[in-house]
């Protein structure tokens, strides 16, 4: 059997001084089927908020929730590329 290709969704960090972000929303639903470069959530720091988009194609899991502030390089989903 074929071994699963597993990406992690991570935090990541938009500036040198940047320590945390909060997941705003969700652009993508729990399932659903994604590509590289689509928006997949908005994440908010103390100066910016920006679009953060999927590293890889296959189906999205969420595991991170909206309104929480996560660490840099957090696992908040990944994409099962199988």
């Amino acid at each position: 059997m074929d071994e699963h290709r597993r990406t992690p969704i991570l935090i990541p960090q938009a500036g040198v001084a940047m320590t945390e972000g909060t997941i705003v929303e969700w652009l993508a639903d729990e399932g659903e089927r994604v590509v590289p470069g689509q928006p997949l959530y908005l994440l908010e720091t103390e100066k910016v908020e920006m679009e953060v988009e999927c590293p890889a194609a296959g189906v999205v899991h969420i595991t991170g929730r909206p309104g929480q502030i996560y660490p840099v390089g957090e696992e908040v989903g990944y994409i099962d590329g199988s």
